[in-house]
């Protein structure tokens, strides 16, 4: 059976599946597989491992925002409403569970690794890093998450307010594609704290 029959003749009917239960089921992983790992990395001591964790959860979090910010922006713009809230629907899990875990994990591995690494606090490569990193962090708790409890609240109370859904969802991904360019920012006082060419 298709989604559009299992929906119904109202198209913002929420989806059989997407129930709190269902959507724990897929979201809870994507919470909590990310700081486990940190967790376990942090507790082998060991500074590769803590690199690679860095360099992978934060490759995931650029990666998502880039395709979030820049292609569905791009393909949202040319849909109906009805169109939009069924991808914001699909979209809800993701954006709830695993931005917030990848983009916590990120930064608070970076901040273990510049420790381990003996780097100065005081070093304006270093505060540029922890600026861009808070303006990050903010942006993700601040309005990224208070948004997307907003859509998932809405989305398991039968999805009425198809507007509210568009507006919000709308909005997280244009602060997903401002993120990438902190995000890049980021990266490029990494290459410099790895290479120790000058910017």
């Amino acid at each position: 059976m298709d989604n559009d029959s299992k929906m119904g003749n109202n198209p913002f009917t929420v989806d059989e599946r997407f129930t709190l239960k269902a959507s724990m089921k897929r979201g809870l992983p994507m919470l909590v597989i990310p700081p486990v790992l940190f967790v376990i990395v942090l507790e082998m001591n060991n500074l590769y491992l803590l690199e690679y964790l860095h360099v992978i959860v934060g490759s995931a979090w650029t990666g998502m925002d880039l395709v979030l910010g820049l292609f569905f922006s791009y393909v949202m713009k040319g849909l109906n409403n009805m169109e939009r809230t069924r991808i914001s629907m699909r979209l809800t899990p993701t954006m709830l569970f695993f931005m917030p875990s990848i983009s916590s994990v990120t930064i608070t591995a970076g901040i273990f690794l510049a420790m381990d690494m003996s780097l100065p606090f005081s070093s304006i490569y270093i505060i540029a890093a922890l600026a861009i990193a808070t303006i990050l962090f903010v942006q993700g708790i601040g309005i990224f998450l208070p948004n997307e409890l907003r859509v998932y609240s809405e989305i398991l109370h039968g999805a009425k307010d198809k507007d509210k859904i568009v507006r919000l969802t709308m909005f997280n991904l244009k602060l997903s594609l401002s993120q990438v360019i902190f995000q890049i920012a980021i990266i490029v006082l990494m290459a410099h704290f790895a290479t120790g060419v000058p910017i």
